[in-house]
């Protein structure tokens, strides 16, 4: 596994944890964490890797995601090295993979360009966020976003267009079998100082439903077609609720940890949205 990694430039990493690389702080012990900083590195190693009969388990900034106790024998893959951009192109922005969901917001709004507002706030990296159709305030990537660099099943390059009928709510048109390596955001020009007041709205509005100071995987219980999950949480009397993890206080939507457990869950939330 080594001499593939080093075949594509790619560094391993040993002697790790899953809760060094997820928001929440939790999963047992990792054999071998791939670091591609580059998309061919990231494009070549994927393939060359299930070519061997390894299935690489890929993960961006580790947001929404809860790992077991381990120990992962699979080489796991961090894709936030790859964090190019946003590269402006007219109204469009280009980014990679690993860019963070807070860079790419921020620097689209003091380029000028709205869209992504929503945005503000949700942890993790532009690949996963796009991968699971991610959304928070009244918007969602299906809203935006309009092409993807991905590797395939088969191990190719390939770009792909995208419009908002090919995403569900919190569902992408993509398989567990593709790797995000890119994304294009289509957005509009926008006053940068009225999208800043907005972003502060949106981030006061989110530092009062979810629990500050404590790591936490953020609000993840999806809603129930007709219905939300914090009042369904609430109804079952589940608010502040330990049981290896917490019910949020002040949002029924959100998951945090607490100290001195390393690799089980101690926190959740869930907001009505």
């Amino acid at each position: 596994m080594e001499t593939i990694a080093a075949r594509h430039a790619v560094p391993v990493d040993r002697g790790r944890t899953m809760a060094e690389f997820t928001s929440i702080g939790v999963g047992g012990p990792v054999d071998f964490v791939l670091r591609p900083s580059s998309v061919d590195a990231l494009a070549g190693v994927i393939p060359a890797l299930r070519a061997a009969g390894f299935r690489p388990r890929v993960i961006g900034g580790g947001a929404n995601l809860i790992a077991g106790e381990g120990p992962f024998r699979e080489p796991v893959i961090l894709t936030r090295g790859i964090k190019h951009g946003p590269i402006i192109e007219g109204h469009r922005a280009r980014a990679g993979c690993g860019l963070s969901v807070k860079k790419l917001v921020t620097q689209c709004v003091e380029k000028g360009l709205t869209g992504l507002e929503f945005a503000e706030g949700i942890p993790g990296t532009v690949g996963g966020t796009v991968f699971m159709n991610a959304g928070s305030y009244g918007g969602q990537m299906a809203d935006v976003v309009r092409e993807v660099l991905l590797v395939d099943a088969a191990g190719h390059l390939v770009t792909r267009k995208v419009d908002p009928t090919d995403f569900s709510y919190r569902r992408s048109p993509f398989t567990s079998a593709e790797t995000i390596v890119e994304a294009v955001f289509d957005l509009a020009p926008g006053d940068p100082q009225t999208m800043r007041e907005k972003l502060r709205s949106i981030a006061s509005r989110r530092l009062a439903s979810q629990p500050p100071g404590e790591r936490s995987a953020g609000c993840v219980f999806k809603n129930p077609k007709g219905d939300s999950a914090g009042r369904i949480v609430d109804a079952a009397g589940s608010r502040g609720w330990p049981s290896g993890a917490l019910l949020s206080r002040r949002s029924t939507a959100t998951s945090s940890s607490t100290a001195g457990m390393p690799h089980r869950p101690t926190s959740w939330s869930s907001s009505p949205r």
